[in-house]
């Protein structure tokens, strides 16, 4: 008995504490609603900041300031210098300092014949081998400028299409919050028709359940603006954007634009490389003609020292087979960069076409955006006071608004899409802000 009398408090305790646990601890359906979502803050309070002095030509200066792919052009630039050095120098190749002796003065014998003799090997140029390295090396030159003149073109590229982007997000945010203001504004018309009498209770869910849908899309166009605004920043390092972004067309004809694509400029300075890597190894032929210049001292018991000096010509000839094995890869570069000019001269056919015909689908449905705005905002008008006056539904209200804010949508989007048209078609030119 006295065992079970200790115990029964502690089972009380425990009791006790176990209540007090099922007390605090909230249902699990109240837990799955009250656990906060992640924070993202900055996405719902994202606006977009402007700079006056800031302009596109700016914001190109800076992405290229950050971008990456100048090593390349850079160190084919050092290549072409390098080159020029080497056929401005008087040899081909590096000399090189020959010595030779000669004795039979073996251990037991004192008397004897010695040899002596020194020479240096000095590497010739061929005819025409100069001139073809010069013309490599201008080639080299060429295609460096070419590949920054694109490395530029891809940067402007971007930087149009990032900001175009944060403007259509920021765009898309003034819009879902107009359409937010306008549904609360109907829910207040809503809910007052509901206190008169006029309306049942069930039109303000509706009006509520229509302009909770609004709240949702502007969440998704705050978190996509957040997103280009974060875009523009990695790219160009700035925190603003541009006041001025439209750019007027450009006026160069695209039936002679191919040929100006910057693609295509890149790959036909990189075919004259190839061509004239090609020719300078040609030019090389069987090899590197050498010239030995020396002196030689022979000393014999018999005679006294004997000097001499003399010349050594070596001319390579034949080997057609080694210089096939040595021309091959270089010609192997030259076919590929051949099928490349092709390749490029097709897509910039095909680039500068899509690019004016989506100009003139932008133009067309620009003007059609307009006039549909102009026709459902009048429509809209008649409909809420038809509404307030009791003459019209709310399924026929909602209807009309949904429509009117989709006209209104499509009118601002068609205006972005047209300017980032525009702003695609001068980039497919070649010109830069």
């Amino acid at each position: 008995m006295s065992s079970s009398v200790r115990r029964a408090p502690m089972r009380s305790a425990l009791l006790c504490c176990l209540l007090s646990v099922l007390w605090l601890t909230p249902p699990l359906s109240a837990q799955s609603v009250s656990i906060p979502a992640p924070s993202h803050a900055e996405e719902q309070e994202q606006t977009v900041v402007r700079d006056a002095a800031l302009t596109l030509s700016g914001a190109l200066s800076a992405a290229l300031g950050r971008a990456p792919g100048t090593q390349l052009p850079q160190a084919r630039l050092s290549e072409s210098r390098v080159l020029t050095e080497r056929a401005g120098s008087v040899l081909s190749a590096p000399p090189a300092l020959h010595m030779r002796y000669q004795t039979d003065r073996l251990p037991g014998r004192a008397a004897g014949v010695r040899e002596l003799e020194a020479g240096l090997d000095l590497p010739l140029w061929r005819s025409g081998q100069r001139d073809a390295l010069r013309r490599e090396a201008d080639a080299g030159r060429l295609l460096s400028d070419e590949e920054l003149r694109i490395h530029r073109w891809r940067v402007a590229g971007d930087v149009r299409e990032t900001l175009w982007r944060v403007l259509q997000a920021e765009a898309e945010v003034k819009l879902a919050d107009a359409d937010v203001e306008l549904y609360r504004a109907l829910e207040d018309d809503v809910s007052k028709r509901v206190r008169a009498g006029d309306a049942a209770p069930v039109e303000r869910l509706s009006a509520e359940a229509a302009r909770r849908e609004r709240d949702a899309a502007r969440y998704e166009a705050q978190v996509e603006l957040a997103h280009s605004v974060f875009g523009w920043a990695t790219l160009t390092g700035l925190p603003a954007l541009p006041v001025t972004a439209r750019e007027p067309i450009a006026r160069t004809p695209v039936d002679d634009a191919p040929m100006g694509y910057p693609p295509v400029l890149t790959a036909q300075a990189a075919l004259e490389r190839a061509r004239s890597a090609l020719a300078s190894v040609q030019a090389q032929g069987s090899g590197t003609p050498r010239i030995l210049v020396g002196m030689r001292s022979e000393k014999s018991p018999d005679s006294p020292v004997t000097d001499s000096v003399g010349a050594t010509l070596s001319i390579p000839f034949g080997g057609e087979v080694h210089r096939a094995a040595t021309v091959s890869p270089l010609q192997l570069d030259l076919a590929r960069a051949e099928d490349d000019l092709a390749l490029a001269l097709r897509m910039a056919t095909l680039a500068l076409h899509e690019a004016e015909h989506e100009l003139h689908a932008r133009e067309q449905a620009l003007q059609l955006a307009t006039g549909q705005k102009a026709v459902a905002d009048r429509e809209v008008e008649l409909a809420r006071r038809a509404y307030r006056l009791g003459e019209s539904s709310l399924a026929e209200r909602l209807l009309i608004e949904a429509r009117a804010a989709n006209a209104r949508r499509a009118a601002a989007l068609a205006d972005i899409a047209y300017e980032r048209a525009v702003a695609r078609y001068n980039n497919s030119l070649g010109i830069l802000p």
